[in-house]
């Protein structure tokens, strides 16, 4: 199964750095650790490897984030609007409450489907 890895530098000390795998068979990005302003921008590259596929739904599973601040919200913003620009939908999958209620007040809500948690 293809993979692609990537791992960012922490900000700081008590910073977990983000881990960032690709599945480009499934049509899924996976992230774990901090998604801060200074890992966010390899969420974007990581999805436009998905407009190779004939994938409709991208999915970002979230299950493992520590972390996510404005410059993360940001990216997943941007990766929404690659996957609609595209003719696709994007889907936020094992959101914490804390993300959805984020999402939420961005107007972003729809990124997550119902009984995601």
């Amino acid at each position: 199964m293809p993979r692609i890895l990537c791992t960012a530098p922490p900000a700081a000390a008590f910073s977990e750095p983000l881990r960032l795998s690709t599945d480009i068979r499934a049509g899924r990005v996976s992230l774990a650790g901090d998604l801060d302003r200074t890992a966010a921008h390899h969420v974007l590259p990581a999805l436009e490897a998905l407009t190779a596929t004939e994938a409709r739904v991208w999915t970002v599973d979230v299950a493992g984030l520590t972390f996510c601040d404005v410059a993360g919200l940001r990216a997943l913003a941007r990766a929404a609007h690659l996957a609609e620009s595209g003719g696709r939908k994007l889907h936020v999958q094992h959101p914490s409450p804390l993300l959805v209620h984020m999402l939420t007040l961005l107007g972003l809500r729809r990124l997550v489907g119902h009984g995601s948690s």
